[in-house]
């Protein structure tokens, strides 16, 4: 017996609705990490701006990184061991996802000054976006011995923990230690939507 063009269409529609769902439910994707914010003070002469909540200003085109690069590459020229220099080429490349540059940058910033524990967050946010979880979850580590409440630090430990390593209870602890830190520093985000991916992870 024929089937109508309707009940086939009717069935078509369930078919990939459901597909949709099940796809959806799979695909989990991690909210960014959390970069440390960025004093104006900080920065050298003729670094370029940040906006307002404390993150550089991304280039809009390749034409605009080049030109920004080559500003920050002057002042090097001047003093190659400028840590702040070597930095803010770490997040210009940072900002525009260029992260073997950034990465590289930032290793040499690190070289300078070791103990940054705002350069080694960035670092650890490059290794995880090159796949490199664990590596990551180590330079965090170091940045947690150098400042115990360095939010940022736990927070893409969190990350990390929870969506890259799948270890969900490691994360809840790490989140509970936010939330305790979080009645004293307003800096710090909203956790209920991480909470609740870890929870029903658990």
């Amino acid at each position: 017996m024929l089937k109508s063009p309707v009940f086939t269409l009717v069935v078509g529609l369930m078919v990939g609705l459901a597909l949709g769902y099940v796809l959806a439910e799979r695909e989990s994707i991690p909210p960014p990490a959390e970069r440390p914010t960025v004093s104006q003070s900080n920065l050298p002469p003729g670094h370029p701006p940040v906006d307002e909540s404390g993150t550089q200003n991304p280039a809009t085109d390749d034409s605009e990184l080049a030109r920004d690069s080559a500003s920050l590459r002057a002042m090097l020229q001047k003093n190659p061991n400028d840590a702040k220099v070597l930095a803010s080429l770490g997040n210009l490349y940072y900002d525009n996802k260029r992260w073997p540059e950034a990465k590289d940058w930032y290793q040499r910033a690190l070289k300078v000054a070791p103990n940054d524990a705002d350069v080694m967050t960035d670092m650890a946010v490059v290794e995880r976006n090159l796949g490199s979880h664990e590596q990551a979850l180590k330079t965090l580590d170091r940045v947690l011995q150098i400042d115990p409440n360095h939010w940022q630090a736990l927070y893409n430990k969190a990350i990390i923990l929870n969506f890259d390593l799948h270890q969900h209870q490691k994360a809840a602890a790490v989140v509970d230690q936010l939330e305790k830190m979080r009645a004293n520093n307003p800096a710090i985000p909203d956790l209920s939507s991480l909470k609740a991916d870890i929870a029903g992870k658990g």
